[in-house]
């Protein structure tokens, strides 16, 4: 009984020892991804990862028709990143890393004859 009580103690103790360690540990941002798609094709892929201090646009689907993102900063106004070659072949460009200022939202973009097409639904990476 004496042996019991003790394994109840010590993983007790384990227990608010693990959930020390969760709380003391540094918090890590998601991977957020947003896509556009045109003509039944998934045309861009932008993608904020890591810290999110940055976020990347790729070409998905070789057509000629560049691709961009729009995006917020936690501070700062839009801005844009494109990418005008219309190769495909998942070529990619991003922004600079600013882990101070990391990126708040974002939306991928297909420009076609002029005209950029949006996702309408902002990729909220929760760092505001």
């Amino acid at each position: 009984m004496a042996g019991h009580r003790g394994a109840k103690i010590a993983l007790a103790g384990g227990a608010a020892l693990v959930s020390a360690l969760a709380f003391s540990a540094p918090a890590q941002a998601a991977d957020v991804s947003n896509i556009v798609s045109y003509a039944s094709h998934t045309r861009a892929q932008a993608v904020s990862y890591g810290a999110n201090g940055a976020v990347r646009i790729c070409d998905t689907y070789a057509d000629g028709y560049g691709v961009a993102v729009r995006y917020y900063r936690t501070t700062g106004n839009l801005q844009w990143l494109r990418n005008n070659n219309g190769a495909g072949s998942s070529h990619c460009v991003e922004t600079s890393d600013i882990p101070s200022n990391p990126i708040a939202v974002f939306s991928a973009c297909v420009r076609i004859e002029g005209v950029d097409y949006c996702n309408t639904t902002w990729a909220d990476t929760d760092r505001w």
